[in-house]
């Protein structure tokens, strides 16, 4: 069990680090000034997207899901901490959709809505580690 604890944490931080970089990708795609640059940058997104930040989230839900079993559905953090992760999901979803936006129609936003995506992980990440630390209630 310690095995599946190791990879669930460690695929979680690699779908953390994606999430909290990938806003920064489509903010570069949103400000670029030639082709070149724009075809660049969704080559970079649509690569972290599909070989990094997707398989390191679902490796993430598959691993938190056997444990989940594996121990049990006991305390009320819990609860709170998958509506948590099922909200990085949406994030992850949405991030996808944005950059199949910016891909076919272009920028839909200001360079500084796709800055400000940064946000969302930057809550959600830390709120989920407080949760399973703490396992406060």
């Amino acid at each position: 069990m310690l095995l599946v604890l190791t990879l669930h944490i460690a695929f979680l931080l690699l779908w953390s680090g994606t999430l909290l970089y990938f806003p920064q990708l489509l903010a570069q795609q949103a400000s670029a000034q030639d082709d070149e640059d724009r075809q660049r940058s969704l080559k970079m997104q649509h690569t972290l997207y599909a070989f990094v930040m997707t398989p390191s989230g679902l490796l993430t839900i598959l691993f938190g899901g056997w444990l989940l079993f594996a121990r049990g559905f006991s305390g009320g953090w819990l609860p709170v901490k998958l509506t948590l992760v099922l909200m990085m999901v949406f994030f992850h979803v949405y991030c996808g959709n944005l950059m199949e936006q910016l891909k076919e129609q272009g920028p839909m936003h200001s360079t500084w809505f796709y800055r400000m995506l940064l946000l969302a992980p930057m809550l959600l990440i830390p709120a989920v580690l407080v949760l399973v630390v703490q396992k406060p209630f």
